[in-house]
């Protein structure tokens, strides 16, 4: 490479001759409800800094436009490498190597490994899912196809070369648990890890401190809110945790100032795990403007240090 810089990890995926020694940056984007793609392509046109676009996957199993698919358009429209979310909850393990084999050949190169949020929290909770595996069992699939076979022992025409992601939950109420599950993910083969986002720094610290001695990437979560009635919403999402402290922090707060008062207290996590993660993933949640605002401050303030 260019700099000389043998690039690890997350870094395996920064173009040639990319600085492997900044905080990696990455914003959460969600696929639209419908067809219409255009608008929020337009959203991110203008934006720089940026490393990675997370592209979720029909999210709290409310169902949108193929995550894959959005993905293969966001990078042949901007080169902006996506960790595309996959979910073990509407797939079978035909179609999870169907569409991991398909996403590959439109150049998708990273895959986040999601167990998936439960149907009963969705907007059809009478669906059914499928879980015939874990995420565990889709980063052994993963690991299968880069090896150039199906999970039927099948030689494949062309495999992948997938660099497999998992997600992690410093919420989660027993920590040491959860960093057990993240050396598993980490032994079955992924290489990095998104996490939920985090409202307090100095939980933060001690979970991500603790965390790093699994040797794996980590992208801590930061998810800025615009108003208190989006902040209740947050507090109720399956895996989020928010502590009293900050609950009472933003009580506090007169209304127009909650929006700015979120970012401040994001940047304050930033600089509490900055030691001990590779970058910051910022969560879009009901406020993408709100997160492209977020990840112009870390840009800059990344610049700066």
């Amino acid at each position: 490479m260019a700099t000389g810089i043998q690039h690890s990890g997350l870094g395996r995926l920064l173009p040639a001759g990319a600085r492997n020694d900044k905080p990696l940056l990455c914003v959460e984007i969600n696929p639209p409800r419908g067809t219409e793609v255009e608008p929020i392509l337009q959203r991110y046109a203008s934006i720089s800094g940026i490393d990675f676009v997370n592209i979720t996957d029909s999210a709290l199993a409310k169902m949108k436009l193929s995550g894959l698919t959005f993905a293969a358009l966001f990078k042949q429209r901007f080169g902006v490498e996506p960790l595309v979310n996959l979910s073990c909850r509407d797939r079978n393990v035909i179609a999870l190597q169907s569409d991991l084999l398909g996403a590959w050949a439109l150049g998708v190169r990273s895959i986040v490994a999601l167990t998936g949020d439960a149907v009963t929290v969705g907007d059809l909770p009478d669906a059914k899912g499928v879980f015939e595996v874990n995420s565990v069992g889709l980063l052994n699939i993963i690991a299968t196809l880069n090896g150039g076979k199906d999970i039927a022992g099948g030689e494949l025409k062309g495999g992948t070369s997938y660099l497999p992601g998992v997600v992690v939950n410093p919420n989660a109420r027993n920590a040491s648990a959860e960093i057990k599950r993240l050396i598993r993910k980490k032994e079955a083969g992924a290489v990095y890890a998104l996490s939920q986002p985090v409202f307090d720094p100095e939980h933060a610290r001690g979970f991500f401190q603790a965390a790093a001695e699994s040797g794996i990437d980590l992208m801590v979560g930061l998810l800025p809110y615009k108003s208190s009635k989006s902040f209740e919403g947050i507090s109720k999402v399956p895996g989020i945790r928010i502590p009293e402290n900050v609950v009472e922090r933003v009580r506090g707060l007169p209304e127009e100032k909650i929006a700015d008062a979120s970012l401040d207290m994001a940047m304050e996590i930033a600089e509490a795990v900055r030691p001990y993660v590779r970058g910051f993933h910022v969560v879009s949640g009901g406020s993408p403007l709100l997160a492209l605002d977020l990840c112009k401050r870390l840009s800059a303030w990344i610049q700066d240090s």
